[in-house]
């Protein structure tokens, strides 16, 4: 194998959980998104199921060939179709990885540093990602569990500090639309976890095989927990109207916490937080780019692709997201979500078929 490192369930459940929240801190695109109303974290919790449901053939396949990642199964399974389909899956590690070049520098330019070019960000933050990224797996799995008790403990903490300033009368009625736009909203969020196919290429790497369905439960579960645990003070300080206003809802209610005069803007601990998470997701998807290019060319060492990946990366970003507008408007759940539900879903969907037509695994 070309990465010899192994993970534990609990730093494999840490790093999806890290890559999956860490835009949400500060876009919290769910607002904008079905059920478009304060339901959102009825969707947020229905989450948990769904993307269950929607990893179930990323499960099977793994069941079916324990030991290699989806780019090389797929090989065995379809041939040169399944090479193709393993090039498909290396741009969209690539293309997730661009988009999130592009939030982390644009929040930089938006909301801290206006003046300061977006290629600064963006070289700098490929360069310590590309470091990273050379160190391999187990690096990256530890930096994981180093962070995630950081963000976790921070986003608790701000939650109650903001009790004061919250009104929950703002969650009610509930279900005011019904049920299918909640579901609608949950599908929405399920499709944009590229941390399906993740899971799909780090499995084999596991420690310990009995811990796979704790991996999907416990990562999914914490991230839809999670999910709430941000949402519902900016639904609950702003109301869901001035929330939908806000370009970063969560950005904006911490900028509110104000303890005795005292404990106040803490924005800048917000920040730090941030960046660390997106520093961990933006490596985990580098990452998943190389290894999966290597196994896809037969080499025997995916290092010598870090630095050409990390040149297509910065323009790549800069070229499908030049402003915030229009990157908000490429992930916006009438186009993103048909686009990664090809990806998340289909793809894998059609490998088992036909491994299973063909009798592979």
């Amino acid at each position: 194998m070309l990465e010899e490192g192994r993970i534990t369930y609990k730093q494999l459940i840490l790093l999806i959980f890290l890559s999956r929240i860490i835009v949400t801190i500060n876009y919290l695109p769910a607002l904008n998104e079905p059920p478009l109303n304060q339901d959102v974290w009825l969707s947020e919790l229905l989450f948990f199921p769904l993307q269950l449901l929607l990893a179930l053939p990323v499960y099977i396949l793994w069941k079916r060939f324990p030991n290699q990642t989806i780019i090389q199964y797929s090989q065995i399974i379809a041939g040169k179709l399944g090479k193709l389909a393993g090039v498909l899956i290396i741009w969209y590690f690539l293309h997730s990885t661009a988009i999130s070049l592009a939030q982390f520098s644009l929040f930089l330019t938006s909301a801290v540093m206006s003046e300061t070019p977006i290629l600064f960000f963006a070289l700098t933050l490929v360069l310590v990602c590309a470091y990273a990224t050379r160190k391999g797996l187990e690096v990256i799995s530890r930096l994981s569990e180093l962070f995630a008790p950081l963000i976790i403990i921070t986003f608790i903490s701000v939650t109650f500090l903001l009790a004061k300033d919250m009104n929950l009368k703002t969650l009610t009625p509930i279900l005011e639309k019904g049920v299918l736009p909640v579901f609608n909203g949950s599908l929405i969020y399920s499709a944009r976890s590229v941390e399906v196919l993740g899971l799909a290429m780090l499995l084999p790497y596991l420690n310990n095989r009995q811990k796979v369905k704790r991996v999907f439960i416990l990562s999914f579960g914490l991230i839809s927990l999670f999910f709430v645990l941000i949402t519902i003070p900016v639904l609950t300080v702003f109301g869901v109207t001035e929330a939908r206003r806000l370009t970063f809802p969560d950005y904006s209610v911490i900028q509110l916490v104000n303890v005795g005069d005292f404990l106040e803007r803490i924005e800048s601990v917000h920040m730090a937080i941030w960046i660390l998470g997106t520093f961990i997701k933006v490596t985990f998807l580098y990452y998943l780019t190389v290894l999966g290019l290597s196994q896809l060319l037969n080499l025997k060492d995916y290092r010598p692709l870090i630095l050409p990946t990390g040149t297509i990366l910065i323009p790549l970003s800069l070229l499908i997201a030049p402003s915030l507008v229009e990157l908000e408007a490429f992930t916006s759940y009438k186009i993103f979500v048909w686009y990664s539900f090809f990806f998340i879903l289909l793809i894998p969907s059609l490998l088992v078929l036909t491994a299973i037509i063909r009798k592979k695994g």
